[in-house]
């Protein structure tokens, strides 16, 4: 069954995301043109493309920005509003509802990041007049010469990358699911509440990964002028930085799911 739910919400957000993705697409598509044009016209021309790509940047952070708030809102609108009654009549557990939205959610979330990385490769391909194997060959060197210099292989500093864009998109999500279902328990304005709650964790998660950082920072200071110790703390700093987010996506997952699971109040 989880399948099939699995199924039905990747239907059911693709149609906007792939409207979202259609926008970015063709944004990059016309600020290459104009790049084009203004790389062998100069003047008037080389100006418009420089408007462009500053517009470009605008869009592309405006459409990201966008697919978090539909991702967030339509979690919201079929999980504890009106249309979630249809939602919670399906003859699946509450627990299985919540993984299929926040898995379909964070793969979307990151299928965007992707599609954003690849829109800047086309953007510099094209303007360049460079081969996309030359860029990602210059992007793979990079990460070669990244990881020699702490001493690991370059594919584990490109999988950490990865690794570390995935959890940052389950936290990111995690944070307004786990807000807006401790809004919920609130008997009026569910939705300011759940907001308020979500400004509220994030905050502690803040202030509790300051916490855990300080003394971090005490233990490994000494260790700063000692040869091979800055490469040793950037290491410590990449593990850290990834059992920090599972520990906040476990913390924010399990207020989510108690909530859902017990204290379902739709609105």
């Amino acid at each position: 069954m989880l399948k099939k739910l699995l199924k039905q919400e990747i239907k059911s957000q693709g149609k906007v995301m792939l409207g979202i993705y259609a926008v970015l697409a063709a944004a990059t598509a016309l600020v290459s043109v104009l790049g084009l044009i203004g790389g062998q016209a100069g003047g008037v021309a080389g100006g418009l493309a420089a408007a462009g790509e500053g517009f470009y940047l605008i869009t592309v952070m405006m459409l990201f920005v966008a697919c978090y708030i539909y991702l967030c809102m339509h979690f919201y609108q079929s999980m504890f509003t009106a249309q979630g009654y249809l939602t919670h009549t399906l003859p699946v557990k509450e627990s299985q509802i919540l993984h299929a939205k926040l898995f379909v959610s964070a793969g979307f979330l990151f299928l965007t990041m992707a599609a954003v990385a690849v829109m800047f490769f086309l953007f510099g391909c094209i303007t360049q007049g460079v081969g996309l194997s030359q860029l990602t060959g210059a992007a793979s060197e990079a990460f070669a010469t990244a990881g020699k210099e702490l001493e690991v292989p370059g594919a584990v500093l490109a999988l950490f990358v990865i690794v570390l864009a995935v959890c940052g998109c389950f936290v990111s999500l995690l944070i307004f699911f786990a807000g807006c279902s401790i809004g919920q328990l609130a008997k009026r304005s569910k939705g300011v509440c759940g907001i308020a709650a979500g400004i509220g964790l994030y905050y502690l998660a803040q202030i509790g990964t300051m916490l855990l950082l300080v003394p971090a920072a005490f233990v490994y200071a000494e260790r700063l002028d000692t040869q091979g110790g800055t490469v040793e703390i950037v290491r410590w700093a990449m593990a850290g930085a990834i059992l920090l987010l599972l520990f906040w996506i476990a913390v924010f997952y399990s207020i989510s799911r108690v909530i859902v699971q017990k204290h379902l109040n739709l609105e």
